[in-house]
């Protein structure tokens, strides 16, 4: 009979710390959201003192790239979000344009600093860099498709390579970019022997 009650207290106890973990990660997620909410909705208003407040301190010189008339944003949506040691990615889409109708894909990473989540500028801007240019990638490809309908399926074969090669350039590219620069190699100073007289 002890067994049992100890044994059913035992259940519970999982029972409950299963709710906290739960509760935990989905407010971790909430948080995460809405500092990523937060800190777009104050780059969209230009409030940049607030964006500040919601960066890692060590991004936050890379604020000012977003602080510019080019990328001019209308609004934005925030959708998917996953954490995993310490970062959040939430998936999130500017629309930029006159009409507010180009659609900039990226990633709003945050990290967790101090039990609170902060927006990693320099990280988003990476992942805004590689999402903008699959758009454009894509869009030319859509457009060219379009253009092409009534022609060969050979050509049209061409044009699907075409952007193929681009958006494997483009990748390229993004790798190239994240590797530190090599240090060239000196040659080494001939002897004065083996130099022709």
């Amino acid at each position: 009979m002890q067994t049992q009650v100890y044994g059913i207290y035992g259940l519970l106890l999982s029972l409950v710390c299963c709710f906290g973990l739960t509760a935990c990660n989905s407010s971790a997620e909430q948080d995460a959201r809405q500092v990523a909410n937060q800190f777009w909705e104050a780059v969209l208003k230009d409030e940049m003192e607030t964006a500040k407040n919601l960066a890692t301190w060590d991004s936050t010189q890379y604020l000012g790239l977003l602080h510019t008339k080019k990328l001019s944003a209308k609004r934005f949506e925030t959708g998917e979000l996953k954490i995993e040691n310490g970062l959040a990615e939430v998936a999130t889409v500017l629309y930029s344009g006159e009409k507010g109708d180009l659609q900039i894909p990226l990633r709003t990473i945050l990290s967790l600093h101090e039990n609170k989540w902060r927006v990693d500028v320099q990280k988003t801007l990476g992942s805004m860099v590689s999402g903008a240019m699959g758009a454009v990638v894509d869009q030319l490809n859509n457009f060219m498709q379009e253009s092409l309908k009534g022609l060969d399926s050979s050509l049209s074969e061409s044009i699907d390579k075409l952007g193929k090669s681009l958006e494997d350039s483009m990748n390229q590219l993004q790798q190239d970019l994240a590797k530190p620069p090599e240090q060239p190699i000196s040659a080494p100073n001939p002897e004065p022997s083996a130099q022709p007289i």
